[in-house]
């Protein structure tokens, strides 16, 4: 038996432990890593994949489809309709204006097809609408922070033609690509090159090779040679570099060498060549006869070619549909302009022949309005005006003969800063619809703050009248009067208006110049200091309100776009149900025009818009014009019809002339346009009333108003019955003045109406002696001085009264006159009587001395009482009589009877 005393009873523990591997846990802890990393990336991707097909699925093929099938060799037409037949007519036929001809696959040659894919495209033949190779080094560009442009093929190039989502953005390039593969797949290679090559543009105003090689070669396109077809193709790059007929000049950095748009254009074109050979599109032979030809040109380098010039009314038609039509469908710009100019559209216009006539009578005659600003500029202009149902009937962008097309149109596409004429809009208006005021509402034409060391705002007449009523404010354009109804409206609910309800874009704040500019504020909204300024067609707009009794229509020019197909006449664009949008109610509309009549015809007697009066017409409307006077306006309107018109220079510069040059202008179309048209009111809602206002207070006139210095304050308005007010004037305060101490001005001059206040001793009195003192009425008013100026009415306050103190003429008691003589009858006189003697201060009897008889009262006799045989008057002198004694005097002599008594 084997002995066991020796076994190991644990005998793991006798065991040595190994060490560990370090390069191995490392490796297990990077695996891991790079496992967990990879798995997450995985997990991301898939994420990320998911969403991708989510987006391309929902965002992106919904878009992708593209339909191409239009025909582009047909005649647009515009017509007119006939303001006595009520029938459309045609007018203008567009077909041919523009420089487009469109030309099928088997008329383009070979070696022009040949040279657009060499230079544009080299895989278009094989590839399904996009080149990975290309597009994938785009993609590797975007995420080094290079142009996520490039690797466009000719596919997508057609497209980005067709359509205006050109944007540059990786949504951009993903909807282009899955396009160009649906178009690809859709359209056949034939047809999308022939596509291409007719909306290409190449310079001149050509579109199409067709076009292109008539205007450049006078040759059909199917005639060009190889080194022409290279220099046509050349063109597409960049027109206005590699044009033949352009006018830049470019000088190289490195060389200095100029050169000019044909110079540019052979070196191209020995390019287009060089690579044509390259691609074994040409042999060598071929190639170096190319380049040794001679390319004839059709014109100078100089020379210009006759185009078709549209009128401003016709310009304005095509831009509208373009732009509708980019709008509806989605369309490029070029795409728009083809279908309008050779797409066989029907365009029904809402121009009036006559009205445009006018307009372009005085607007094509620069005599009519001549100003040359100190830098040299001639003076500019634009009108548009606009019926009652919305219809823009006659238009001019410019001054002066339209000259070329499609060029700068001040009716449509310049802002200007409208000055005064924007209160209505934005002030008046709306304070009137709010019910804040009326036209009786009286503020104070003073400066509302200073702005720095200048009391702000400044009038254009050069002065402060102080406190007047809306009605007057306007008639004049007072601008503290526009911003203290402005304050009293509030900044949001005049910016609200402004868009919401006349539509005139605003700008809500943005940064420029590293500060944050808005139209929120009352330089811009009261007094039209804008941003950006407003459109001439926005403000004719927005003006018809008021003669349409409170209702905006969105202007047009057009009513309808039709197109046959199929031989059925299609509406692609249609205007003839204009939303009406009532913004304004009857009772505003009233007020405003009542008060735009006066701007014209002077109710308060400062008018601003006489110039646009038309005799025998009802014109209402407001003048406007900026601090610099480099813009001016007037928009004004008749029952008839609405006008704007805007006058300034093409670069800002200040306009100096007499009067506002845009009220002549409007003047002179309008009294053009009104020509045997009956004159008219505008509508008249019911429930006004004729009440007396104070024009200080606003309230309703008392006798005080009536006394005031100036003449009568008091007038009579018309008010709706919820507007009338029902307090009486608390401005006028009753006081007396002495007339014979009137109060000076500076120079020693009375002003007017104006005395010192009655003192104690200032002589009163009734009837016909009413003495120097009279009773006036005087405004008792505190106005917070602002900047140290005054106002014209300053003088007229209660304060300013008061402290010139009292009358300085009478300072003192008079002396008391001498007492009169009472009357005094000498027939009475008895010198036994001493209360029938003669006064003692009567100078008549200053010597009676009752002890002389001969100074006692003598009575005169009339001649009846003289003696017969008398002639002329006698005096009795008074004998005296016993009766005539005193009793109580004793007789000096006895009494002796006598006889026979």
């Amino acid at each position: 038996m084997a002995s066991t005393t020796n076994q190991n009873p644990h005998p793991r523990r006798d065991r040595r432990r190994k060490q560990p591997n370090t390069a191995a846990m490392v490796l297990s802890v990077i695996g891991k890593v790079v496992g967990t990393l990879l798995l997450i990336g995985l997990i991301t991707g898939a994420i990320l994949v998911c969403f991708a097909a989510v987006y391309i699925r929902t965002v992106i093929l919904p878009q992708a489809s593209l339909d191409a099938n239009f025909d582009m060799n047909l005649t647009s037409t515009i017509y007119y309709q006939d303001s006595n037949t009520g029938e459309y007519v045609e007018h203008l036929s567009l077909h041919g204006t523009e420089n487009r001809e469109l030309v099928s696959y088997s008329q383009i040659p070979e070696d022009l097809i040949n040279a657009t894919v060499a230079i544009e495209d080299e895989t278009f033949w094989t590839h399904h609408g996009v080149n990975w190779k290309r597009t994938l080094k785009g993609v590797l560009l975007m995420f080094t922070g290079g142009d996520i442009q490039g690797g466009s093929t000719i596919t997508q190039q057609l497209i980005k033609n067709f359509t205006q989502y050109d944007d540059v953005t990786v949504k951009r390039k993903i909807l282009e690509i899955f396009r160009a593969l649906d178009f690809d797949a859709t359209y056949d290679k034939t047809q999308i090159m022939e596509w291409y090559l007719n909306y290409i543009y190449l310079g001149d105003n050509c579109y199409g090779v067709a076009t292109a090689a008539q205007n450049y070669f006078g040759k059909d396109v199917s005639e060009l040679s190889l080194a022409e077809c290279a220099s046509l193709i050349s063109i597409t790059n960049n027109p206005t570099i590699y044009g033949p007929y352009s006018n830049v000049r470019m000088t190289n950095p490195d060389t200095g060498v100029v050169t000019t748009g044909r110079e540019r254009n052979k070196q191209r074109q020995e390019l287009v060549l060089w690579k044509m050979k390259e691609l074994g599109m040409i042999s060598q032979e071929e190639y170096e006869s190319a380049v040794a030809e001679e390319l004839v040109f059709e014109r100078g380098e100089n020379e210009e070619k006759e185009t078709t010039i549209y009128n401003w009314y016709d310009e304005q038609v095509i831009t509208d549909v373009m732009n509708d039509l980019m709008e509806e469908y989605g369309y490029s710009e070029q795409l728009a302009s083809d279908l309008v100019l050779s797409g066989g559209l029907k365009i029904y216009a809402c121009a009036d022949p006559e009205i445009q006539s006018a307009v372009e009578e005085v607007y094509s005659d620069r005599s009519n309005l001549q100003l040359t600003s100190k830098s040299g500029q001639e003076i500019q202009s634009a009108i548009v005006i606009i019926d009652q149902d919305g219809n823009v009937v006659g238009l001019a962008g410019a001054l002066g003969e339209k000259t070329t097309n499609r060029g700068w149109n001040y009716a449509s596409r310049s802002t200007r800063q409208p000055g005064s004429s924007i209160k209505p809009l934005s002030v008046y208006a709306p304070a009137l619809e709010y019910g804040l005021i009326t036209p009786a509402t009286v503020f104070d034409d003073y400066p509302v703050q200073l702005l720095g060391s200048s009391a702000w705002p400044s009038n254009s007449y050069g002065y402060y009248k102080g406190r007047m009523n809306v009605a007057a404010a306007l008639e004049i354009s007072s601008n503290p009067v526009a911003v203290r109804t402005f304050q009293e409206l509030g900044v949001e609910q005049s910016f609200q208006f402004m868009e919401e309800k006349f539509h005139i874009n605003l700008e809500e704040g943005r940064e420029s110049n590293g500060e944050v500019v808005s139209d929120k504020g009352a330089a811009q909204l009261a007094l039209g200091g804008l941003t950006d300024g407003v459109r001439v067609i926005d403000m004719a707009a927005a003006y018809s309100v008021f003669p349409r009794d409170g209702v905006y229509i969105e202007p047009r020019t057009y009513t309808k776009v039709t197109r046959e197909v199929d031989g059925q006449e299609v509406v692609l664009l249609d205007n003839t149900d204009q939303e009406e949008d009532l913004v304004l109610s009857s009772e505003t509309t009233w007020y405003i025009n009542d008060m735009l009549q006066n701007v014209v015809e002077g109710e308060y007697g400062g008018a601003t818009g006489t110039g646009a009066r038309i005799s025998g017409m009802t014109v209402a409307g407001k003048t406007g014009s900026t601090n610099s006077n480099n813009d001016r306006w007037f928009v004004g309107y008749t029952p008839y019809y609405t006008a704007a018109v805007w006058v300034g220079y093409e670069m800002p510069e200040r306009i100096s002339a007499s009067g506002n040059p845009a009220a002549t202008l409007w003047q002179k179309v309008m009294s053009k346009v009104h020509e045997g048209l009956e004159d008219k009111d505008f509508n008249q809602p019911s429930g006004l009333k004729s009440v007396s206002i104070c024009l200080d207070s606003g309230l309703l006139a008392d006798d005080a108003c009536l006394n005031d210095p100036r003449g009568s304050r008091v007038k009579n308005v018309y008010l709706f019955e919820d507007d009338i007010p029902t307090e009486r004037c608390n401005l006028h305060t009753s006081v007396e003045v002495c007339t014979d101490d009137p109060i000076l001005n500076g120079d020693g001059t009375a002003i007017e109406g104006l005395y010192h206040l009655a003192g104690d001793y200032c002589p009163r009195g009734d009837g016909e002696n009413a003495g120097s003192v009279k009773t006036i009425g005087i405004l008792n008013y505190v106005r917070e001085s602002v900047g140290g100026v005054s106002a014209r009415d300053s003088v007229y306050l209660y304060s300013f009264l008061e402290a010139q103190g009292s009358c300085t003429v009478h300072t003192s008691a008079p002396e008391p006159e001498p007492e009169q003589p009472t009357e005094y009858d000498p027939s009475q006189f008895r010198i036994e009587d001493p209360s029938t003697w003669p006064p003692v201060n009567d100078p008549r009897y200053e010597d009676f001395d009752p002890e002389n008889p001969a100074t006692y009262p003598k009575v005169e006799t009339t001649p009846e009482e003289t003696p017969s045989g008398g002639e002329g008057t006698a005096t009795a002198e008074p004998t005296p009589s016993a009766s005539a004694e005193p009793s109580s005097t004793p007789s000096e002599e006895p009494y002796v009877p006598v006889e026979g008594q």
